[in-house]
Formats: C-alpha cells, sequence, structure tokens
C-alpha cells in the first residue's frame, strides 16, 4: 500500500479523538494472538482509535512534571513496567511549542533515555519536523516513538507490521539504568556509613535491567490547542505478534501501564530512589568559590541527582534571605528588583510562520519563583521580558508595596504582581531554567559545576545572563530602566578549586593524581567488554571542566588510548567520544562511546590507559592504566 495511503489512514482514524457523532463498540477484540487476527491493514489503520489509545496523565506546571516545574510547560507522564513481552507505542503530533522531548526514566527515578525534538523523525518522510531550523510548524505532523521492554520480535501478523513508517529510529531503550550517580565508586561514603546501601546498577552483559519507571513528555510555551487529536497517546503492543491489546485490557489485566501515581511509584524503587536524594543532598558538600556583595541572593547550580529532570536544562536556584520576603519588603515599602541579560531565543512558536534559525543562544530560558515546598508560584519565559537592544531587561516583583506608574514596559520594565497569586506570602527561593545553550554560548548554566555557587572573584561564571536582585524603596526606582553591566566572565574558572560551603573561597589545587579506576560495583571490574563501558576516575586536582556538564564530545583534557586496538577516545580528533556526567576536583564520571558498530572494538585483556588534565592549571596529565575484563 501507498505510504501516503498510509497515512491517510493514520489520519482518518486521529478525527476519531474529536467528539464523535456515533459510540465505537470496544468489546470482543482479541486479547490473544494466534497468527490470523488482523489478516488485512497494518497496525495504525488497525489499532489508531479510542479502543487502544490509552491517555497519558497531563497538565500544566504544578500539575504534573514534579517539584519546581515551570507554568510554561506543558508535562504529561505515564507509568510503565518493564516487561520483554510488551512494547509501547506512543503516538502524537509534533506541538507547536518551543521545546519538545521524550524523556524514559528509570525506577531511580532518573534518566533512562531520551529523544529531543530535533530528532524524532515524523512518521512518514514526507511530513516535516518543525523544530528542525528553518522549517515553519505545520499542523497535524506525526511522530512516533517506540518504548522497548528488550522483547524479540516473532512472527509479525500483517495486520499488525509498521512496514512504511518511520518508528524504529526514535526508539528507546527502557530496559536501560541511568548512568553515573554512582555512590559505589566513594570509598569515603562507606567508610562513614558502612551499612549504606549499595548503589542498584546494570551489569557488563546487561542482566540486571531497568525494572520500571515513568515516561515524560515536555512541551515548553505550546500554543497547540489541546484536543485529543493533538494530545499524545500510548498503544501497548505484543511483541511476538506486533498487535495491540486493547487499552482497558492493557490497564487492568496486563497492568503494564498506568496513569495512576500512587500505582506508579510502586514501581519506582523507593529505596534507592531515597538513597540517592541522601547522597547528593545530605552526603556531598556543596562548593562556593566566594560571596558576591553586588547580590542580595546566593546562586548556586542544583545537585545533579534531581527527581525527574529535565535531561537538557540546567537549574540554577536562590533562596529568598529575610530581607527578601513578601511581609518585609511590603513592610518596608520595598520591592524586589532583578535585572539580568535575556539570552536570545528562537522567534517561535508562531503562527506566522517562523522558524528556528539554529543560531539562537539558547532554546528557553524561565525565571520561576518557588514556595517553601517548592511549589511554583509564577514562571516568567524569556519572551515575558521587556529587553533593551542588548537583551538586558529589569524586573520589578510587587509584594504589596505602592508600584510607581512609571513602572512599565514603555519605560523598560518588566513588573510581576505576586499578590494577585494565591498564597504569595510564601514565597521562599527563585529558580533558573536554562534549556539547550548553543555550543558557542558559554554563559549558561550549565557551565556551572553541580552542587557548586555560580559567583567567582572574576564575576560569575553565567555573567550578566545571572540575575542580580537588590530591593530598593519602590519610590526611588528611576523613570526608565537602565541595564546593569557586570564584568564579563563567562565559564572563567579560577586558577584553583572552590571551597566547602558556607567558607568559601579559591583553594589551591593539589598535584594531579589518579588513586583508582574502581568497579561500578563490588563484584564488577573497573572496565569490562561491553559498549558504552562506564568509566569513573577517582583521584585529586583534576579541576572543573570548562564546556560544561553534561557534555558529549572531545576534549583536550581527558584521554583514553587502548595500547593493545591502536585507538584512543575522548581527546581531540579521536575516533570515538565521550560523554561525561560530572566532573569534580576529585572524580570523572564517563561513558567511552566505544566498542559498537566495529568501531574503538574492546577485547579482553586490552590494555588502557587514561590520561587527565586540570583544565585551569593545566597540570598533567595523570596517568592510570587498567586491563579489560571479559565482563
Amino acid at each position: 500500500m501507498n505510504p501516503k495511503i498510509l497515512l491517510c489512514v493514520l489520519v482518518v482514524s486521529s478525527c476519531l479523538f474529536a467528539p464523535a457523532a456515533y459510540a465505537i463498540n470496544c468489546s470482543g477484540l482479541p486479547t490473544s494472538f494466534t497468527g490470523n487476527e488482523f489478516p488485512k491493514g497494518n497496525f495504525f489503520s488497525n489499532f489508531n482509535n479510542p479502543c487502544y489509545l490509552i491517555n497519558l496523565r497531563g497538565g500544566g506546571g504544578n500539575g504534573n512534571g514534579g517539584a519546581g516545574s515551570d507554568l510554561n510547560a506543558v508535562y504529561w507522564e505515564i507509568y510503565y513496567k518493564v516487561d520483554p513481552r510488551y512494547q509501547l507505542i506512543i503516538l502524537g503530533e509534533y506541538p507547536n511549542a518551543r521545546y519538545f522531548s521524550v524523556t524514559a526514566y528509570d525506577s531511580h527515578d532518573s534518566i533512562s533515555q531520551t529523544i529531543l525534538d530535533t530528532d524524532i523523525v515524523p512518521v512518514v518522510s514526507y511530513q516535516v519536523n518543525p523544530f528542525q531550523p528553518g522549517v515553519a510548524f505545520v499542523p497535524g505532523q506525526k511522530y512516533v516513538v517506540p518504548v522497548n521492554f528488550g522483547g524479540t520480535p516473532g512472527t509479525l501478523e500483517t495486520g499488525c507490521m509498521m512496514n512504511g513508517f518511520n518508528v524504529d529510529v526514535n526508539g528507546l531503550d527502557a530496559t536501560q539504568r541511568h548512568q553515573g550517580m554512582n555512590w559505589n565508586t566513594d570509598s569515603g561514603l562507606f567508610q562513614k556509613f558502612p551499612k549504606f546501601p549499595l548503589h542498584v546498577v546494570d551489569t557488563p552483559a546487561h542482566t540486571n535491567p531497568n525494572t520500571g519507571g515513568y515516561i515524560m513528555i515536555r512541551a515548553y510555551l505550546d500554543i497547540t490547542s489541546s484536543t485529543r487529536q493533538t494530545e499524545p497517546h500510548l498503544i501497548v503492543r505484543d511483541v511476538a505478534s506486533g498487535c495491540a491489546y486493547p487499552a482497558a485490557y492493557a490497564i487492568q489485566n496486563l497492568q503494564i501501564v498506568t496513569d495512576n501515581k500512587s500505582i506508579g511509584q510502586a514501581w519506582i524503587d523507593q529505596q534507592q530512589k531515597k538513597k540517592h536524594q541522601n547522597y547528593a543532598h545530605d552526603y556531598l558538600v556543596p562548593y562556593c568559590y566566594g560571596k558576591d556583595s553586588h547580590n542580595a541572593v546566593k546562586w548556586s547550580r542544583e545537585a545533579e541527582y534531581l527527581n525527574g529532570t529535565n535531561p537538557d536544562a540546567s537549574y540554577i536556584d536562590a533562596p529568598l534571605p529575610p530581607a527578601l520576603l513578601p511581609a518585609t519588603l511590603a513592610a518596608a515599602g520595598e520591592v524586589m528588583r532583578v535585572r539580568l541579560r535575556v539570552p536570545i531565543p528562537p522567534p517561535t512558536p508562531c503562527t506566522d510562520g517562523c522558524s528556528r534559525s539554529g543560531n539562537e543562544q539558547m532554546r528557553y530560558m524561565s525565571l520561576s519563583f518557588l514556595t517553601s515546598g517548592t511549589v511554583t508560584m509564577a514562571s516568567l519565559a524569556d519572551s515575558a521580558f521587556t529587553t533593551d537592544p542588548n537583551g538586558y531587561a529589569t524586573l520589578i516583583v510587587g509584594t504589596g508595596a505602592v508600584i510607581p506608574s512609571w513602572i512599565t514596559p514603555a519605560n523598560g520594565y518588566t513588573f510581576l504582581d505576586l499578590t494577585a497569586l494565591n498564597g504569595y506570602e510564601d514565597l521562599a527561593s527563585l529558580h533558573i531554567r536554562n534549556i539547550l545553550p548553543s555550543a558557542s554560548f558559554g554563559c549558561s548554566g550549565q557551565v556551572v559545576p553541580y552542587n557548586t555557587g555560580v559567583y567567582t572573584p572574576a564575576g560569575n561564571l553565567m555573567s550578566d545572563y545571572l540575575p542580580v536582585v537588590d530591593h530598593p524603596l519602590a519610590s526611588s526606582l528611576p523613570p526608565t530602566a537602565a541595564p546593569l553591566v557586570g564584568p564579563s566572565a563567562c565559564g572563567a574558572f579560577p586558577a584553583g578549586q572552590p571551597a566547602a560551603s558556607p567558607n568559601c573561597g579559591v583553594d589551591p589545587s593539589p598535584a594531579i593524581t589518579i588513586s583508582s579506576i574502581p568497579p561500578q560495583a563490588p563484584t564488577e571490574s573497573p572496565v569490562a567488554v561491553q559498549a558504552l563501558p562506564p568509566i569513573t576516575i577517582n583521584g585529586a586536582g583534576f579541576g572543573l571542566l570548562p564546556p560544561g556538564l553534561p557534555f558529549t564530545g572531545e576534549s583536550t583534557w581527558l584521554l583514553i588510548i587502548d595500547v593493545t586496538q591502536n585507538w584512543s577516545a575522548g581527546y581531540t580528533a579521536s575516533p570515538c567520544n565521550i560523554v561525561i556526567s560530572n566532573w569534580t576536583p576529585g572524580t570523572v564520571e564517563l561513558v567511552a562511546n566505544v566498542n559498537q558498530n566495529g568501531l574503538c572494538p574492546l577485547v579482553s585483556g586490552d590494555q588502557l590507559n587514561v590520561s587527565i588534565w586540570n583544565p585551569q592549571t593545566n597540570s598533567g596529565p595523570a596517568t592510570a592504566t587498567v586491563t579489560v575484563a571479559p565482563n
């Protein structure tokens, strides 16, 4: 059958998402498949209808998305259990939005795998992906993302095939556990807490896969009309036959997915989730270089482990001191003034045919206001700020003081009246979200190390793109907003390492040494024969990684050489790159993109040399050798 005809079937069936003039009979549908239940059509013509479509729990801001959610975003989610007999098929239309992604989270509430909007291929080749540079939004462009549980297809029934459609190219493997954040490699933790449970990790042979989690679909600044046709849905597919299970049967009998959070949370390993929180937020020490006397708040990047974190975002937070609490401001006749430079975003979303150039500084930025319970009260997207030609903005936040009449956009001001929001008195912190900075933009939150303050003696690691907050008298505000221009210090790390908070300072870097390349679990080898081996490097004097975290690519600061096979990875001009999830002065966690598709092969007995340099002092390399084990 012609793919265009197939798509027509898909489109016609999607019209059933709208209020139907007739009832659809979903009784008596097959729940087991012997080979002749669906001899005609294809997967979409047979199953893309309300009898098989499962709703995802959806909503904006605090309704979904977890603590500290962005009120300019829409989040859809559904929980799953990993079972190789089944496959999840997510169907939807590209939203008219600024940013969009589909992410699978594992049983530790951490990222398993994700696919970004630009990488999602349309279900048929003649449709377009509106997130590609130069491509304008067109309604009705469809995508399909399969979520795989490790099963092997059998003999597919004719009416259950997806031939002619782009599906597998968008696949997520939900059997994968997250990489990094592995406290098994931290000997100091177990010296202090000998009974701390081990981190549950996979084996090199993939014999301890992920067991469950949830899918989250995000769309920021989504102006798409919300209908059953435009919202994403899910179908549970039988791997052996390729056919689909009726929605009610999949939920009630198979119990493989649920949009009920209380049920879904039982499929999450609550002990491991709690220990991640303990390790990241209680055990690991926060760091800082100094205190900014010009800023009334202390901005720091959050810890690496956050429940439901966006894989493409960084989060910079600042708790509010007593002088900036709403009641204090109102009683003093003061306002909160926030001055910053807003990164250049794309013009999307729009309805006039605009598109991304691909040269924007950042895909999305927002400033959110959170309560003491991390509930988001308000979120201002980049497009909500009144800016001058250079992107500078002045935000005035009112909490009860009389606001002068000249605080208007015409005079360069952005105004937020918190008193119009319920519970505004509980304002407790500010939250910056940066999504997808360009490789050439070095002033985003991603350049700040996890759990580290943004300020440095040279200025701060984000320069003017970090808000400066103060609390002047409302009556003293100038008639016209003026930009606050600070020193240009984006990504400029001191030639030392940050001190442990609250004793901020620049400590001298010790001599660079590698003390160990520990195994990912006590019963494993440091490096084994597998695709994408995880590697942890412990030592001292490593400094911090200037390009920011996470980092994928090559640099001049880390080099892996397989002496036996004569290849290198991670260093400039190496044939294979690496993914660095975290880099601290004493630990680097990475995944080497090797031993796949015949490139950079690993063989048992190979000798690997791992070398590292300090990016701030240029000292090094420190080198360690490890032998590759069979598994």
